[in-house]
């Protein structure tokens, strides 16, 4: 009975690691804006929201429902700033999402305009949309710019 026991209990740990490997670190992001573009926010004081999103393919067995991409959303946050440069950390929590429930965590990455003084988004931003394991292995870019600039 002893001997049973120990491959199963390597089996739960080596699942463990697959778990945790899965929920890589969190992703550091370098927010930059056009001279144009920090000029126009700053005059208007308007915001910048950074929209992230986390999901992934269903793993087997997944008992979570898919979304209309065929996706499981596993968590999003959306953090709001005065517009200027800033070092971001998103995904901090995601090791409190169901991560069992795919095969690996995506993260997708917006800025846009908070629209605090137009009902229009003002800037265009670059965007990050890859597994979270390949985004958390370096500090990732994004460079925003005013629309048509």
């Amino acid at each position: 009975m002893r001997n049973g026991l120990v491959p199963l209990i390597i089996a739960c740990g080596l699942a463990g690691q697959a778990a945790h490997a899965q929920a890589s670190g969190p992703v550091s992001i370098a927010l930059t804006f056009s001279d144009k573009a920090q000029a126009e926010l700053t005059t208007r004081g308007e915001g910048v929201v950074v929209s992230a999103y986390y999901m992934g393919d269903p793993a087997p067995g997944a008992s979570l429902p898919v979304n209309e991409i065929g996706t499981i959303f596993l968590q999003s946050e959306d953090l709001t700033l005065q517009a200027g440069p800033a070092k971001l950390v998103l995904g901090a929590n995601i090791g409190n999402a169901p991560l069992d429930q795919v095969t690996q965590p995506m993260m997708n990455v917006n800025v846009f305009s908070a629209r605090w003084t137009s009902e229009d988004n003002l800037i265009d931003c670059g965007f990050l949309d890859a597994p979270m394991a390949d985004l958390a292995a370096a500090p990732q870019e994004i460079h925003c710019r005013l629309i048509g600039e």
